[in-house]
């Protein structure tokens, strides 16, 4: 298992930094500008990010063959939680925007592209489908947190209290109308002819956050870069957390399903999406979050399929 997954994840970011790079390009040969970052930025928040989750859950999401779904999005809530505690006790001492970015680098995954393609490419047989719908599950814990705390760590510089209003945004309640249908009428009451082009507009989430955040880098002071404060974050997000997952997964017998989630989610770099969060409200730590997505996503290719390969050899029956 150790090459494929070594493969399948160098793959998987390999191709988030290609797609990165035409957004790079695009903003620095002048084709786009940062009107139309910020354009870009409003079109995911409000419309791509928000129906790309109201199909994720309807395609995917069934509490009958699985009835305990419940603790997939435990997952990433407990991994977010955990890391927003290391990196709160890394910065107490600390005030200002660069605080927030570094707890936003720290504790804030990329909960689902990476994953889905590892879900995907393990050679798992029969079950591979039954962890591609976990990981799918395991998104809306990820959302959740992303949707509300994280808009809140990204955009804190601005008002210290939780903005009530800031939470109630268009990806949350597309997350939470999704989970009324399913849960209420089933996953079948949304007619096909209406689903379709749902999942057009949302695939076009991340390529659309893709060129944004090789925009956003693009325009950011890479040479001004923090580096004790970025090592520090991409030090908890990379090494601390999966290992703690990994001696916790060791210790406890957890349902199969659950644990093999549960590392994939843990050894997953900073998310690209609070780049987009950053951009659409205008805030100063950009340039920090900025340099912590690309830290993170070039080094996790050589810390994924370093822990799980530990899971393999540690973890597994």
């Amino acid at each position: 298992m150790f090459p494929i997954t070594f493969q399948t994840s160098t793959i998987a970011v390999a191709q988030i930094f290609a797609m990165g790079a035409m957004g790079f390009y695009l903003v620095r040969s002048g084709i786009i500008h940062e009107s139309g970052l910020k354009l870009l930025s409003f079109l995911s928040v409000n419309i791509f990010f928000p129906l790309f989750i109201f199909y994720q859950i309807l395609a995917h999401f069934d509490a009958v063959q699985m009835p305990f779904w419940w603790e997939f999005p435990l997952i990433n809530i407990s991994l977010v939680l955990t890391g927003l505690l290391v990196s709160s006790l890394v910065m107490w001492r600390h005030h200002g925007n660069l605080k927030s970015g570094f707890q936003a680098v720290s504790s804030l995954n990329n909960g689902g592209y990476i994953p889905l393609l590892i879900a995907i490419s393990l050679p798992l047989g029969p079950l591979a489908g039954k962890v591609y719908t976990s990981v799918i599950f395991s998104i809306i814990g990820f959302d959740l947190c992303l949707w509300s705390l994280g808009i809140w760590l990204v955009t804190r510089e601005k008002s210290s209290r939780m903005d009530l209003k800031k939470m109630i945004n268009p990806p949350l309640l597309s997350m939470f109308a999704a989970l009324i249908i399913v849960l209420t009428v089933g996953k079948g009451i949304v007619p096909e002819p209406v689903l379709k082009p749902i999942k057009i507009f949302g695939d076009a989430a991340l390529p659309i956050a893709m060129i944004v955040i090789g925009g956003n880098l693009s325009l950011s002071s890479l040479h001004r870069t923090k580096w004790i404060q970025v090592t520090g974050a991409v030090l908890i997000k990379l090494i601390v957390l999966p290992l703690v997952t990994l001696i916790v997964l060791s210790m406890v017998k957890l349902n199969p399903l659950v644990s093999l989630v549960a590392i994939i989610q843990a050894c997953m770099p900073t998310s690209i999406t609070i780049s987009i969060i950053a951009r659409n409200y205008e805030t100063r730590n950009q340039d920090f979050i900025n340099q912590g997505i690309f830290v993170t996503h070039l080094l996790s290719m050589i810390t994924i399929p370093i822990f799980l390969g530990l899971y393999g050899k540690l973890c597994q029956p």
